[in-house]
């Protein structure tokens, strides 16, 4: 189930994204993930006394296949659940392959947590997810 702050975005795998086996850098998809992950966290924010997010911990990356040059990558990213200042987000990468959905390949998932922050401070954010 999409929650509210559901993202989506996509980037190319450009031949200075690779590593030396030619396939996505690890540390680009991270930066990506990381960058997504801050838009979700920066939409939950909106409108409260906070004024930044940061991220707190990655806590899981599965790896899952690799991503060549030219492949499209969309990354998919969510909240799973909140906290009094923390938000915990999903974050789901796939090459495209066409229209259908089903034919995209899972390359990694992610979850990370974000702290909204106020002056540089943990700040409550007052959000709940509807159910």
């Amino acid at each position: 189930m999409r929650t509210e702050y559901f993202f989506t975005s996509s980037f190319n795998v450009f031949p200075s994204d690779l590593n030396h086996g030619n396939t996505l850098f690890g540390g680009k998809m991270l930066a990506e993930i990381d960058c997504e992950a801050a838009k979700v966290a920066r939409a939950v924010i909106h409108g409260t006394d906070a004024n930044n997010v940061v991220t707190a911990c990655f806590e899981k990356i599965n790896f899952i296949n690799p991503a060549h040059q030219g492949d499209l990558v969309i990354m998919e990213a969510d909240v799973v659940s909140l906290g009094t200042s923390s938000i915990k987000i999903q974050i789901d990468a796939y090459v495209w392959d066409g229209a259908n959905r089903e034919n995209w390949k899972k390359i990694c998932t992610a979850n990370s947590t974000f702290v909204a922050l106020k002056d540089g401070k943990p700040c409550a954010h007052n959000k709940t997810l509807n159910a």
